[in-house]
């Protein structure tokens, strides 16, 4: 019996023996273990270490356990929504059983209290801009409505064919619905624009000279004018033109003028040929005279 119990005894110390040599093993071939402890000032902040995601700032601390013989880290970073994203190197490992500490304080990310348009335009169907970048069309009910407006002054332009086009400022508040009205007036006046082959034709508009081609008139008042074109050695180019506000383009090809003195030169061989034979008839008759 006694026999029995002292092998019951030797096994069971064999077996705790075992499993201390085991968990030494395993201490030797994972590494000793030191720790990052990271500070920051944002709880649920997640903590990024060489991009690898090691958890979330918690009560104003992250631990993060590492093997001292694993690949050292270089860098940490911390990310949230609402803020700025926040980076730093890791300089140091940590000896078996310390901690190193990393500090991270996170900056909020600037609040913008946006304000809003509502253009109120006639005519509909307008084109919108604001400072420069297209906004939209006024749809049918003739309000435009732009929303997310950064606080401070814009420049508001409307333009639509057939009416003179308007630019105003406006200056939004933050949080604030400004209504604007904008109202277009039917044009008075409209670009032309005058092109001639060759170039450099004198140009007359109802009588009154107004430059040489090529020529653009901004605002030449819409309707009915008389357009004549005069350059040397070209035939002089007249047309009617009709001046919309949407723009006018004229293109005219001038005509050489005939040269004068090459029909001359054609002529004279048949008039003194003619002359020739009214002498010889004349002579003829004189000869057979009485």
């Amino acid at each position: 019996m006694k026999h029995s119990f002292l092998m019951a005894c030797i096994i069971i110390t064999a077996l705790f023996a075992s499993g201390s040599v085991a968990d030494t093993a395993t201490d030797i071939l994972g590494g000793d273990i030191g720790t990052y402890r990271v500070h920051a000032n944002v709880n649920g902040a997640k903590v990024y270490f060489d991009e690898d995601y090691k958890g979330e700032i918690a009560d104003g601390i992250l631990d993060v356990p590492v093997y001292l013989t694993g690949t050292p880290y270089h860098s940490f970073s911390l990310e949230k929504e609402g803020y700025y994203p926040y980076s730093g190197p890791i300089q140091s490992v940590p000896a078996k059983g310390s901690i190193v500490h990393i500090y991270a304080t996170m900056q909020a990310l600037r609040v913008v209290e946006y304000g809003r348009l509502h253009l109120l335009v006639t005519p509909v169907l307008a084109s919108v801009s604001i400072d420069g970048t297209p906004a939209g069309e006024v749809p049918e009910t003739g309000v435009l409505i732009i929303r997310d407006i950064v606080p401070g002054t814009h420049y508001i332009h409307v333009a639509k064919p057939g009416y003179t086009p308007e630019t105003i400022t406006a200056t939004v508040g933050k949080n604030e619905i400004m209504k604007v009205p904008v109202t277009l007036s039917p044009a008075s006046s409209g670009p032309l624009t005058i092109t001639s082959n060759p170039a450099g034709a004198r140009i007359f508009l109802d009588g009154q000279d107004a430059g040489v081609t090529p020529l653009t008139i901004p605002d030449l008042a819409l309707g009915i004018h008389t357009l004549v074109l005069k350059m040397d050695g070209y035939q002089d180019y007249t047309e009617q033109i009709t001046v919309t506000s949407d723009g006018t383009t004229v293109s005219a090809s001038l005509v050489p003028t005939p040269a004068q003195g090459g029909i001359r030169l054609s002529l004279s061989p048949l008039v003194f040929l003619g002359a020739l034979f009214g002498a010889a008839i004349l002579l003829w008759i004189r000869r057979e005279g009485p």
